[in-house]
């Protein structure tokens, strides 16, 4: 277990991504940053960083950019808090229905619910992350580990409130997810 499912946990990551968040608008851009894959993100990059950056979209000029792709990112080291001007991932804190908080990442986004650009990720107590989006192909197997990792069914789990920490982002990164969700054309559907 990491700690961080339980309040006191909860309120401890917090206190500590506020004080790390406010000591990273002085730091400089080391010689190459930590680049991580967004599959590769596990609770301790969120809580060390509480604000990445897409790579792909704003180093170009860098000398790791041959080394990235779309789904390569960094610690942000500039001014926080964050707009929604660049591809952005933040550090969230999680409500599920039975009370039980958890921590996670998500998007922000020019307007609120725009679930599909937020895409919420949650952090397991094993630290497995898991996304509540599942886009236009759903996979039953993804929603029944979520279950399982959580040891919880999904009157316990929904719905699940989010938000950003405070004073990572000036843009929506918060909401009320009712359910896994999924598109089909510009129709989206709630799963469980």
């Amino acid at each position: 277990m990491l700690g961080f499912e339980t309040r006191t946990g909860i309120s401890d990551w917090i206190e500590a991504t506020e004080s790390l968040s406010q000591s990273q608008t002085q730091t400089s851009m080391p010689d190459r940053p930590n680049l991580k894959q967004f599959g590769q993100l596990m609770p301790d990059d969120v809580v060390t960083h509480p604000v990445w950056v897409s790579c792909h979209i704003v180093d170009y000029d860098e000398p790791w950019y041959d080394d990235t792709d779309e789904e390569t990112f960094r610690p942000w080291q500039s001014e926080i808090p964050v707009a929604a001007d660049e591809m952005y991932l933040v550090a969230c804190e999680f409500t599920l229905a039975d009370g039980s908080r958890h921590q996670g990442f998500a998007t922000p986004a020019l307007e609120p619910n725009e679930m599909g650009l937020i895409q919420p990720q949650i952090f397991s107590p094993s630290g497995k992350r898991h996304a509540f989006w599942q886009g236009v192909f759903p996979r039953q197997e993804e929603i029944t580990g979520f279950y399982t990792d959580f040891a919880k069914g999904p009157s316990s789990v929904f719905p699940v409130s989010f938000s950003a920490l405070p004073g990572l982002t000036t843009a929506f990164c918060s909401g009320v997810i009712q359910g896994f969700m999924a598109t089909s054309g510009d129709e989206v559907r709630v799963i469980s």
